[in-house]
Order: C-alpha cells, then structure tokens, then sequence
C-alpha cells in the first residue's frame, strides 16, 4: 500500500522498512541502513525516534512534524520538531515550529 502512494506522488518506493524490521534492528545496524531506506511503515512511536536518531547519527539534519501524544518523542528527538495549531498539548509543547494554517505562517519559538 504504501509503495503504490509513494509511485502515485513520484516517490521513490525500492527499499520499504517496515517496524517489524526495526524491532529487529540495533541502533547501530538501523543507523547503518538508513541511508538506503526509501519509505519506512508501520513505525510505532519509538521506532519514530530511533530513525530521528539514526538520520542525525549519519549527519542529516532532521526535521519531524506530528500532532498527537505518541509524536512528541520524535518531535523532541529531531533537529526541528513542528506540529499544527489543532495537534495535542503535548505535541505542541514538544515542538520548535507550529503551524497555523494552511499557508506559509507560522510560529516559532526562540
């Protein structure tokens, strides 16, 4: 399902991870392949953090946008955590940005 969304948008869809395949994974393994991962599905909320985490790991800068309770860790782990105005108290709390609206406004925190 995932991989057909991703062609229908012109995503590349050659290497899927799925959250059973990180749980597998140790933190040095998941960072080793994370490079070559295309589209992960099926991620639970650590296994969301453990990819921030991952992708800083190998130098990229990293920015997560969430808006529910179980976001709020990978939206603390990454470089910029964002949500929206409607998102849980905790996501918004977690975030650096939110968003307000559907056009390019939005709040930042010093």
């Amino acid at each position: 399902m995932v991989a057909h969304v991703a062609d229908a948008v012109g995503l590349p869809s050659g290497r899927i991870l799925t959250g059973g395949e990180i749980a597998d994974l140790s933190d040095q393994a998941l960072a080793a392949q994370i490079g070559d991962v295309d589209l992960f599905a099926r991620i639970d909320p650590e296994q969301k953090r453990r990819i921030i985490r991952a992708l800083r790991q190998r130098g990229h800068v990293v920015g997560f946008m969430g808006d529910g309770v179980n976001d709020a860790p990978a939206i603390h782990a990454a470089h910029v955590g964002i949500s929206v105005a409607g998102a849980t108290e905790v996501a918004r709390a977690a975030a650096d940005m939110i968003l307000l609206a559907r056009t390019s406004r939005c709040w930042a925190r010093a």
